[in-house]
């Protein structure tokens, strides 16, 4: 009987022993892999080819894995058909090299990957290092953890077994074949690029800027430059680089720049505050370099999208345009979304603070981080303490959460009202439907037009979540099947955009206009002049307190103010730790604290295109209270999709910058109006359905009502529950486009 044999069809055996000699571990691991083998199957292919080349190359069937290569590349590389070959690069060149017996296994290797990259077109090179930017020590942690999985220490599931296989199989091809991968890279780039990877720059306030860059070998021709500043070097530099070549690739000049404190900074890392005044310097550098014709444009996303907003506000003659994609809105979507601060404000502090490059395993690290939370949500503790409850404190957690309004301290870290005005330059921003940072993107569009009368700014938005409106975009969002004409590369969009600035090509076909949407369900583009042209009605629906089943009613008749529907929150229950999200698409919704109305079907088909707003009547016992909404469209099949959704404090909600409290037993007018923007195509015979509740969650601040601050509320301020009568003359105003 082998060593490790199937004990029944979902454990194989793995004693703890086995982990004491690492020889004998990866002798054991290999025939765990050939005992997965005899009785492997997936229904999804692309998962089932990925698994199984590990253990075909774990098994050492060299030449099995190279045919299973080829049918994932087929499966997987039908979208991007030129990018097939990178898929799984460093398991065929390992696998490719190792099938030869007629050369020792550098020449081998070396051969493979000659094979490999020659044939590659010059802008699927530029993203082959990713393979192999893998770090081993990383890999063994991950081992080190699915070891203590075990079933009782001496068995391990199939599930748990399959991912060992894979990691060991990363780990040994990174241990044998990363450091020459690397040398041949590197040789291939020499011939392309020259490279900068140690440019400091001092501020005018004697703090160090770190600075990479890339320009074209052998073309002198000064030229544009594409800048990237950002809070998220890699240690490995690779991602980086790879931005910098592609700049070049495209015909321009590359930089990247890290905020202060990262990279080879000594000072300070201090995210966000810093960013206008050294984006300046950096532009000015930038412009007075021999390879620079005196022309920048930023392009860039999340954090990267709101340094552009930064580097705008001081507006250095240099700079010609920007490209924000998924732009932060610091005070507005993050830390904190309409004034309720968020808990993975305390993860992104850590992933950016910890060191002077980024913690990504801690920060991937979800189950650890979601402990943490539960953890203090379980305690009752002050939502100051979250940084200590981690075991770490941390002073950028401690100063954000002194300005819970949206004050000068947020305010000043991009353009102000006078800035916004003098902003003469074209922009193009990017954002989507579930993008966790559009509040901030839309802030900024829309202050810009406001302020600027004149102002060239683009706007593309699609169903789209962060990543996917940054790059490309998937097939699926949290469960929604995106609409195929939405699919975009935005890194391309933005080289587009970069040519018809600064060489005079055509505008990108997409941008047919200064507002650019795709109605989801319809598979459709719009394009409007601005936000307020793409509705021509305003669907107001109101909050009745006769109930249908489960369900009250979302009515379009006004019932009388006095009536009311009664909720109440209980602040001492944490039960509820763990809480399911909605999918944008799905069969069935969550509810927590909330109370659910319900319209009637649509007789014909409407247009969703915007953000609704809420007038809500409310009196409660309390100070204050967090609220939060979301609307779907109840298909004629019982299935929902998610169209928006709002979570804001009610003493902010007139004013994000002063707080304004609640009178308990006092009826109250609370308006809201930084919902998230859609557009969706709404099917006749659908409904509407609002989920109206009181908020509490451990990803999220907890509002006990005392007026207090609410970072220093504790769970002894919630002893009195929390009683709310959300009055029925409480309206919801969709904007609507009638459909042709």
């Amino acid at each position: 009987m082998s060593s490790i044999t199937s004990l029944f069809s979902q454990q194989y055996y793995f004693p703890e022993a086995l982990t004491e000699d690492q020889n004998t571990f990866d002798n054991k691991v290999s025939e765990l892999a050939v005992s997965l083998s005899k009785d492997y199957a997936e229904r999804d292919k692309k998962k089932f080819y990925t698994n199984l080349i590990d253990i075909q190359i774990l098994s050492g069937r060299y030449a099995e894995a190279l045919v299973s290569i080829d049918s994932l590349r087929i499966i997987a590389g039908q979208e991007y058909p030129e990018e097939a070959n990178l898929m799984v690069a460093e398991r065929y060149l390992y696998a490719d090299a190792m099938r030869s017996k007629k050369t020792n296994f550098e020449t081998a290797y070396t051969n493979s990957f000659k094979k490999l990259y020659d044939p590659l077109t010059e802008k699927a090179k530029l993203f082959l290092p990713r393979n192999f930017d893998i770090h081993e020590d990383e890999l063994q942690r991950k081992i080190d953890k699915l070891l203590l999985k075990r079933v009782g220490k001496d068995s391990i599931t199939k599930s748990n077994a399959i991912q060992l296989v894979s990691l060991c199989t990363s780990k040994k091809i990174t241990k044998e074949t990363k450091k020459m991968a690397f040398t041949i890279l590197d040789r291939e780039d020499e011939k392309r690029y020259i490279i900068e990877d140690s440019i400091a720059i001092k501020t005018k306030d004697n703090a160090t800027v770190a600075l990479q860059m890339a320009i074209k070998k052998g073309d002198i021709t000064p030229r544009p430059t594409m800048l990237i500043f950002s809070i998220y070097p890699y240690e490995s530099g690779v991602i980086d680089k790879i931005a910098l070549k592609e700049a070049a690739y495209y015909g321009y000049n590359g930089v990247f720049a890290s905020t202060r404190g990262k990279h080879f900074s000594p000072d300070d890392i201090e995210p966000f505050e810093h960013d206008a005044t050294d984006a300046y310097e950096v532009i000015d550098w930038i412009s007075k370099q021999p390879w620079s014709d005196g022309q920048v444009g930023m392009m860039g996303s999340s954090y990267r999208g709101f340094s552009q907003w930064a580097a705008a506000k001081k507006l250095h003659p240099a700079l010609k345009t920007i490209v924000p994609q998924v732009a932060v809105g610091t005070g507005l979507d993050y830390p904190m979304e309409n004034n309720v601060f968020m808990s993975y404000m305390i993860r992104w502090i850590n992933f950016v603070t910890t060191n002077k490059f980024i913690d990504l395993e801690n920060f991937l690290d979800t189950q650890q981080w979601s402990k943490v939370y539960r953890a203090w949500y379980a305690s009752g503790k002050s939502f100051r303490a979250l940084d200590s409850l981690h075991g770490k404190p941390n002073k950028i957690f401690q100063r954000w959460l002194d300005h819970p309004s949206y004050d000068d301290y947020w305010q000043n870290m991009v353009a102000s009202k006078e800035d916004f005005a003098h902003i003469d330059i074209p922009v193009l921003t990017t954002t989507g439907y579930y993008d966790s940072d559009q509040v901030g993107a839309l802030h900024y569009h829309r202050e810009h037009i406001k302020r600027n009368k004149n102002a060239n700014h683009y706007l593309l938005i699609g169903p789209y979540n962060h990543s996917g409106a940054a790059g490309r975009t998937a097939k699926k969002v949290r469960g929604l099947t995106v609409d195929s004409i939405a699919k975009l590369d935005m890194d391309v969009l933005a080289y587009q955009w970069f040519d018809y600035i600064f060489k005079g090509a055509e505008k990108p076909k997409i941008l047919k206009d200064k507002v650019n949407y795709q109605v989801t369900g319809a598979n459709i583009w719009k394009h409007k002049p601005t936000l307020r042209d793409m509705n021509d009605d305003t669907l107001v629906l109101y909050l009745d307190n006769v109930r249908e089943g489960k369900d009250y009613k979302l009515t379009l008749q006004k019932p009388d103010s006095k009536e009311y529907i009664r909720q109440e929150l209980d602040f001492m229950y944490r039960g509820d730790s763990i809480q399911k999200r909605n999918s944008i698409y799905a069969k069935e919704i969550q509810m927590h604290n909330q109370v659910s109305f319900v319209s009637e079907a649509f007789t014909k088909p409407f247009d969703i295109n915007g953000a609704f707003l809420a007038d809500l009547y409310a009196e409660i016992n309390k100070k204050d209270v967090d609220i939060i909404l979301e609307i779907f469209e109840m298909k004629a099949d019982g299935s929902y999709l998610q169209l928006s959704n709002y979570l804001g404090r009610a003493s902010y909600a007139k004013n994000p910058g002063k707080r304004q409290l609640l009178v308990p037993g006092k009826r109250e007018f609370i308006p809201f109006s930084n919902s998230y923007f859609t557009s969706n195509r709404i099917e006749k015979g659908s409904k509407l359905v609002l989920l109206l509740g009181l908020h509490k969650s451990p990803s999220w601040q907890i509002n006990y009502g005392t007026g207090k601050d609410v970072s220093d509320e504790t769970i002894a301020d919630g002893k009195i529950p929390l009683q709310v009568k959300w009055f029925s003359d409480s309206a919801i105003k969709i904007p609507i486009s009638t459909v042709k």
